[in-house]
C-alpha cells in the first residue's frame, strides 16, 4: 500500500476528521502510522465494583449516576467529579483540569473507566483514570496519544487499529537485515504495530529501542550534514598579542579564566576562512558580553563590521551604553538601532553603516530591516538567541556573503547534549562567575508567609536594596486565578507606600518603559513590579529580592533568567518564589542549584527539547520518539555509527543520508 495516500482512505476517516487530524500534522497514512503515543495506560484488571480495592489497578464498566460536579479550587485547578455505578455498587472518580468532561458525558451514559484507585477521605475512588463510552478494550496497554479538541483517545485508538490493518505491512525497511542483525534491531513493521498495540512491556521496549535508534541515527547524520556543509570564504579577523593587550587596557576589571579561555577560542575561529558558528553559553551575571565585545574590537582592527541583535531596546541600550565606556579612548565608530530611534537619525546612521563609517552596530530587530546595508559586514552577534527564531537570525546573515557567527545565551542546554549537538568545535561555556559573586539563596513561600515576607522587604527598603517583583498577567484574569502585575502594584502601594513601588509591563510605549527603567537604575523608587519583560538583559546592581508570583507558572529556566536579575553587587541576593503549594517537586530544584546547566536538564526533562533542527524552536520536538537526555547514551552510540557508517558503508550511508536530509529539513538546519 502506497503509504503517501490521504489519510482519508483509513475506514472511520472522513472530511470531518480528517481536519481535526490536520491540527495534528497528520495529513497522509504515514503521518498516521508514525504519530507516536505520549504514554501508556495500564488498563488494570476488569472487575465489578464491589471488588475495587484501595491502590490497584482497575477497569470497570459503569453508568454515570447523575451529572458530572465541576468546581474550581486553587491557582485555577478544576475537579471534575463523576458517580458511577453498576449491579454490584457505587463508585467516585476526580478528574483534575479536565472540565470539558463535563459536557461530554451526562447522566445514564454507559462508560468504561481505567486507572489506579485510592482512599480520600473515607470514600474509594479514582484519581484521573481514562474514561471513554462504551464497554472499552482488553485489559493490557492503552496507548495514549496526543489530542486535539473533537478527537478521543478511543476514536484515535479505532483509527490507528485500522489505519495498521489496511497498511498491511508496507513501510519498506530503511535498514539491511545484516545491519539489524548486528544492532539487534527487529523490524520496522513489527515496531510500527507494537508502538501502537504492544501486547506486553517486553513487545513495546524491542519497538521502542529499536525505533529511538533509527531517529537518532537520522539525527546525527543530519548533525553530520550539517557540520560539513560550511563554505570556506569568512574574512579571516587576525588578532595578536597587541591587539589582545589593548582590549584588556580599556577594562576595569580582571578577567574570569573562563572568560580568558571562551576569547582565545573565539579568537582562533575569525582568524579562519571557515565561518565561525559558535554557541557561548553561560549563566546570567557570568560576563559573555566581554568576549563578544572582545570579538567586535578584533574585527573593527581588521577594517571590518560587526552587528550585535539583542532581543529588547532596554537590553540594546545597555550593550550600547557598555561599548561607548568601553571603547572610549578608541576611534571606533558605534552606532544604536532601535525601533524608537527617530526616522533624522535612522537616515543619518544607514548612511554611516553602508559607507563603511560605523564599526559596531548594536540593535534590536530594527536590523533586520531592508534599508540596514552594511559596508563590509564580517560578524554577527546575537545576544539570547532564544528570544529569536531562526529566520529572523537568517535575515541578518544575509546582509553579507560570508560572516562569522557568534550566539550568546543565559539558557544553557546540558554540556553533553550540547557537545553533540554542535560539535566540539562550535560551543564555548562559560562556567565560571566573577570573584566575589554571591549565589542568589532562593526559597518557596506559601500564601500564610506573605505577610513575612512584607516585613523582610520594608527591612531590606529600609537598608537601601532594590527590589524586583513579577506576576505572569499584566491584568486580572477571569478565566485564570493568578496574580496580576496591577493587582500586586496596588497592594505594594499600601504596605510599602507608593513613592516606593512602580509598575512596569509590554503593553507601554518604549518611551514610558525606558524612563520607568532609568528611575529604577537611578534608585528613585525601591520596587518595580512587572511582567516578564525585565526577564532579560536588566543590569541593576542594587537590586537584591527577586519575588516571582504564581512561580509555579513558568518554566524553569525562565525561572532562572528572571533569578540572575539579582545579586548582580555586593551583597547577599534573594529569590522568593510564590505558591498556594509548596510542596511542587519541579520548583524545589531552583532552591537547590543556582547551576543553569543542571536546571536547563530538568526543565529540558519536564518540557521536552523543542526543535533543534529547523525553523521551529519550541514546542513539539523533531523527534517523534527519542528524549535527548533519557536517550543520552543511544544518542553517542548512533553518533559514533554515523561517523563510521559515513567512511566504512558509503551505499547505507547514501540512502540514509537522503532519508535525513528530508525528515529533518536539511535545507533549514542551522544553529538554533
Amino acid at each position: 500500500m502506497n503509504l503517501e495516500l490521504s489519510v482519508n482512505v483509513v475506514k472511520g476517516v472522513g472530511d470531518k476528521k480528517a481536519k481535526l487530524l490536520s491540527k495534528l500534522g497528520i495529513y497522509t497514512m504515514r503521518d498516521l502510522l508514525y504519530y507516536m503515543p505520549r504514554d501508556y495506560e495500564l488498563t488494570g484488571q476488569r472487575v465489578s465494583i464491589r471488588d475495587l480495592k484501595p491502590d490497584g489497578a482497575y477497569s470497570i464498566t459503569a453508568l454515570i449516576k447523575g451529572n458530572p460536579n465541576l468546581r474550581r479550587v486553587r491557582n485555577g485547578v478544576t475537579l471534575t467529579t463523576f458517580s458511577f455505578s453498576d449491579e454490584t455498587g457505587n463508585v467516585e472518580a476526580v478528574f483534575f483540569n479536565q472540565p470539558y468532561l463535563k459536557r461530554m458525558y451526562k447522566n445514564g451514559d454507559k462508560v468504561f473507566v481505567s486507572g489506579k484507585t485510592k482512599i480520600v477521605g473515607r470514600k474509594l475512588q479514582f484519581t484521573n483514570p481514562s474514561i471513554e463510552k462504551g464497554n472499552g478494550g482488553n485489559e493490557g496497554l492503552l496507548a495514549v496519544y496526543p489530542l486535539t479538541g473533537g478527537l478521543s483517545q478511543k476514536v484515535m485508538r479505532i483509527l490507528m487499529k485500522s489505519a495498521l490493518s489496511v497498511s498491511k505491512r508496507s513501510i519498506i525497511d530503511i535498514f539491511p537485515n545484516d545491519f539489524r542483525a548486528k544492532y539487534t534491531l527487529a523490524e520496522v513493521n513489527y515496531c510500527v504495530s507494537n508502538i501502537h498495540l504492544p501486547a506486553d512491556d517486553d513487545t513495546l521496549a524491542i519497538a521502542k529501542h529499536r525505533l529511538i535508534f533509527e531517529e537518532l541515527l537520522l539525527f546525527n547524520i543530519a548533525l553530520l550534514l550539517r557540520e560539513s556543509s560550511g563554505k570556506n570564504n569568512a574574512p579571516k579577523l587576525i588578532s595578536d598579542s597587541a591587539i589582545q593587550n589593548e582590549f584588556l587596557s580599556m577594562l576595569s576589571f580582571k578577567l574570569t579564566n573562563a572568560q580568558h579561555k571562551v576569547m582565545s577560542e573565539i579568537a582562533g575561529d575569525i582568524s579562519k576562512a571557515r565561518p565561525m558558528n559558535r554557541l557561548m553559553q553561560g549563566d546570567v551575571g557570568s560576563g559573555k558580553t566581554t568576549p563578544a565585545f572582545y570579538a567586535m574590537y578584533i574585527c573593527a582592527k581588521n577594517k571590518m563590521q560587526s552587528v550585535m541583535m539583542a532581543p529588547t531596546e532596554v537590553l540594546a541600550k545597555q550593550h550600547y551604553k557598555n561599548a561607548i565606556e568601553t571603547f572610549a579612548n578608541t576611534s571606533i565608530n558605534i552606532e544604536i538601532i532601535t525601533g524608537s530611534t527617530t526616522a533624522a537619525a535612522r537616515k543619518h546612521i544607514l548612511a554611516n553603516i553602508a559607507g563603511g563609517l560605523t564599526d559596531i552596530v548594536i540593535g534590536t530587530h530594527a536590523v533586520l530591516y531592508d534599508k540596514v546595508q552594511f559596508a563590509t559586514l564580517g560578524l554577527i552577534i546575537t545576544d539570547e538567541q532564544h528570544r529569536f527564531g531562526v529566520n529572523q537570525r537568517a535575515m541578518l546573515k544575509s546582509k553579507s556573503t560570508s560572516p562569522h557567527t557568534l550566539i550568546m545565551s543565559a539558557t544553557p542546554i546540558p554540556r553533553s547534549l550540547a557537545l553533540i549537538l554542535y560539535g566540539k568545535t562550535d560551543i564555548s561555556i562559560i562556567d565560571e562567575m566573577p570573584p566575589g559573586r554571591l549565589p542568589v539563596k532562593t526559597f518557596i513561600v506559601g500564601e500564610n508567609k506573605r505577610s513575612d515576607m512584607y516585613d523582610f522587604l520594608q527591612k531590606e527598603i529600609d537598608s537601601g536594596s532594590q527590589i524586583f517583583v513579577v506576576c505572569p498577567l499584566v491584568e486580572q484574569s477571569d478565566s485564570l486565578d493568578v496574580r496580576s502585575s496591577q493587582e500586586v502594584f496596588e497592594e505594594l502601594c499600601k504596605c510599602l507606600g507608593e513613592k516606593n513601588v512602580a509598575l512596569l509591563h509590554g503593553r507601554m510605549k518604549p518611551t514610558e518603559k525606558n524612563t520607568i527603567m532609568d528611575k529604577f537604575k537611578n534608585h528613585d523608587f525601591s520596587v518595580l513590579v512587572s511582567t516578564t519583560v525585565i526577564e532579560v538583559g536588566v543590569d541593576v546592581p542594587n537590586a537584591t529580592i527577586m519575588i516571582i508570583e504564581n512561580a509555579e507558572r513558568f518554566g524553569l529556566a525562565q525561572l532562572h533568567q528572571l533569578r540572575g536579575r539579582v545579586g548582580r553587587g555586593a551583597k547577599r541576593a534573594y529569590c522568593f518564589l510564590m505558591c498556594e503549594r509548596t510542596d511542587i517537586e519541579r520548583l524545589d530544584i531552583l532552591t537547590k542549584t543556582n547551576d543553569g546547566f543542571k536546571i536547563s536538564e530538568e526543565d529540558l526533562r519536564l518540557r521536552g527539547p523543542g526543535q533543534f533542527l529547523g525553523s521551529k524552536q519550541s514546542g513539539i520536538s523533531d523527534l517523534y520518539m527519542a528524549n535527548l537526555i533519557k536517550d543520552m547514551k543511544l544518542l553517542k552510540t548512533t553518533r559514533t555509527i554515523a561517523y563510521v557508517m559515513a567512511n566504512d558503508n558509503a551505499p547505507l550511508y547514501t540512502k540514509l543520508k537522503q532519508i535525513a536530509e528530508k525528515r529533518f529539513a536539511f535545507e533549514k538546519i542551522t544553529i538554533n
